[in-house]
């Protein structure tokens, strides 16, 4: 199946990073929050594209 996610980044410097891409998997993958050195990294998962961009552009206006 594929599912599109949602990366979002947000840096130190109040700079938000989001990137929607494609993935293959045969569930839905659970979303996920990394902190890494310069900012912090959540990935969330959608059914269709529609839903990851609605998501993207709520999050690039954060």
């Amino acid at each position: 199946m594929k599912f599109w996610a949602v990366s979002n980044r947000y840096f130190d410097s109040g700079k938000v990073k989001v990137i929607i891409f494609p993935v293959e998997a045969d569930t839905k993958p659970e979303s996920k929050m990394t902190e890494r050195k310069m900012c912090d990294e959540y990935v969330d998962y959608f059914d269709t594209y529609l839903e990851a961009a609605a998501w993207a552009e709520q999050a690039r206006k954060a």
